[in-house]
């Protein structure tokens, strides 16, 4: 099972290795999971977890 955390959307290049603007475009298409909002927090948060089943889900594309 994979360990699951919240980060902010300028960690996501950490764990796809795509940049910044391209990032934000995905997102803004809603091609990316959807962010989290929690009362107190400014900014949206992503799940990890989530964030490695979308990859997985785009490896499975090439198969189609």
């Amino acid at each position: 099972m994979i360990e699951d955390k919240f980060i902010q959307s300028g960690e996501i290049e950490k764990y796809i290795s795509i940049g910044k603007t391209k990032i934000t475009e995905i997102i803004r298409n809603g091609n990316f999971v959807k962010p989290i909002f929690i009362n107190g927090f400014s900014y949206p948060l992503y799940s990890v977890a989530e964030i490695q089943k979308w990859m997985e889900e785009q490896k499975q594309k090439r198969h189609i």
